[in-house]
């Protein structure tokens, strides 16, 4: 009797899906594209040797570690069952899969990683070169294009796109700083909001079917909590945060709501979730956090840094309304193709393990 038949029959059932989220995807990354990429519009700042140091500092996985030796410090969960998941699985969400039998990990989409970055970029150059035409018109063209063919259909950037956005900050090397750190920030608050949801979950917290929004709002504040302590704890050369980013997560949540505004402008499609509540009602909750007294680090940039990152965050949804009404927008509405994701039910989908 041969002893494989059991893996045999194993490897030919359809994967269930725990091996579909965990293994599911594929990676697009190229590190070294990357670095050839940033000597080429930053060779003034940085040589290869520095890059490479730089993603040897900060990374995903470091980030991952530091977010989860805070949870040991700040609520006694190690959570180091979880893991760390990375692959390209054409969504800008991060997601936490726990089915009590499996081990947990947690997912951060390469989409995620190269969106958010890319969002941050052009919003910050936006801002800063306000009054400058060309610029103005580019960012406004490459942050749409984020939100309608990133955002709403899932598809990675391609190297046209990227070059584009990086003629437009070329050689700023301020807006590049601006946005790697809050880039950061962003990163460190996904991770320990999906974290969050297994701390609850470990504790035993319930929530009722009435308001199970409540979650999402509890896993918001222990990962503000978490960003904020970090940024007061973890100062000097060696920061891990730096303090004029604390406002990062709200850009984030207003990064969602563009999102969602931009597919209600263009396709006629109303956000709904019943489990998590608007990025707006979340963003009200998180500066109410803020406030606390127990946080206390200088805040007087990162005040000015997000009333910058307002102005244009409104001049995108007034633009995106004006255009569209006036019919300059036609040839990058796809309608169709948004029919068929909505007959798959995508909105449900793609929202159910948001932010």
């Amino acid at each position: 009797m041969r002893n494989d038949i059991p893996f045999l029959e194993k490897f030919m059932l359809p994967p269930d899906d725990y091996e579909i989220f965990k293994f599911g995807g594929s990676s697009l990354k190229d590190e070294e594209r990357g670095i050839q990429t940033m000597l080429k519009y930053f060779s003034s700042y940085f040589t290869e040797e520095q890059l490479k140091e730089n993603m040897a500092r900060q990374n995903l996985q470091m980030m991952f570690d530091i977010v989860k030796k805070y949870f040991a410090k700040e609520y006694g969960y190690t959570g180091t069952g979880i893991e760390l998941s990375n692959l390209y699985q054409n969504t800008i969400n991060s997601y936490i899969y726990n089915d009590k039998v499996n081990p947990a990990f947690i997912h951060i989409d390469e989409l995620f990683e190269s969106t958010v970055m890319g969002f941050l970029l052009a919003m910050f150059k936006w801002s800063k070169d306000f009054g400058d035409l060309e610029i103005y018109g580019e960012c406004f063209k490459y942050v749409l294009f984020l939100m309608n063919d990133v955002c709403i259909f899932g598809e990675m950037q391609g190297m046209d796109a990227n070059h584009a956005l990086m003629d437009t900050v070329n050689g700023d090397i301020q807006i590049l700083q601006l946005a790697e750190d809050c880039y950061w920030t962003i990163v460190v608050f996904s991770l320990a909001h999906e974290i969050a949801h297994a701390y609850l979950a470990g504790i035993g917290k319930k929530y009722t079917e009435k308001h199970p929004e409540k979650e999402e709002y509890d896993a918001d504040m222990i990962a503000y909590h978490i960003v904020l302590k970090i940024i007061m704890e973890e100062k000097g050369t060696d920061a891990v945060l730096e303090e004029y980013t604390y406002l990062a997560p709200m850009i984030y949540m207003d990064f969602f709501d563009l999102y969602y505004y931009t597919d209600r402008v263009l396709y006629k499609t109303v956000f709904h979730d019943w489990q998590h509540p608007s990025p707006v009602k979340r963003k009200n909750r998180l500066f109410a956090i803020a406030d606390k007294d127990e946080y206390d680090f200088d805040t007087v940039d990162g005040n000015h840094l997000y009333s910058g990152f307002l102005d244009v965050y409104d001049e995108f949804k007034d633009q995106l309304l004006l255009k569209m009404e006036r019919g300059k927008l036609d040839k990058i509405v796809w309608t169709e193709k948004r029919k068929l994701m909505r007959g798959g039910n995508d909105d449900e989908q793609k929202r159910s393990n948001g932010i």
